[in-house]
């Protein structure tokens, strides 16, 4: 039962770090969204600023994903390392 335990120890790190991966991945990817839209001099002011807008609202909407996903995980740890030591 033991190698179960940690089979499933090794799936959960492994689904996780992907995770983090994309979630960072997409952070990545809405801050050159941002210095591309900087460099951008045609672009009118207006919006820019309705596009920061959006880039803002996307990287917040990361940020609350990670939290909800590395919760999920800490939970599914904390149930597998208590199953494990019974």
């Amino acid at each position: 039962m033991n190698q179960q335990f940690r089979m499933v120890k090794q799936l959960i790190d492994m689904q996780k770090a992907s995770c983090d991966g994309m979630i960072d991945n997409l952070m990545m990817m809405w801050e050159q969204t941002r210095s591309i839209l900087e460099a951008a001099t045609w672009f009118p002011e207006e919006g820019r600023k309705a596009f920061r807008q959006w880039v803002e609202i996307n990287k917040s909407g990361c940020e609350n994903l990670k939290t909800a996903v590395d919760s999920g995980y800490a939970g599914l740890e904390k149930f597998f390392d208590a199953s494990a030591r019974q």
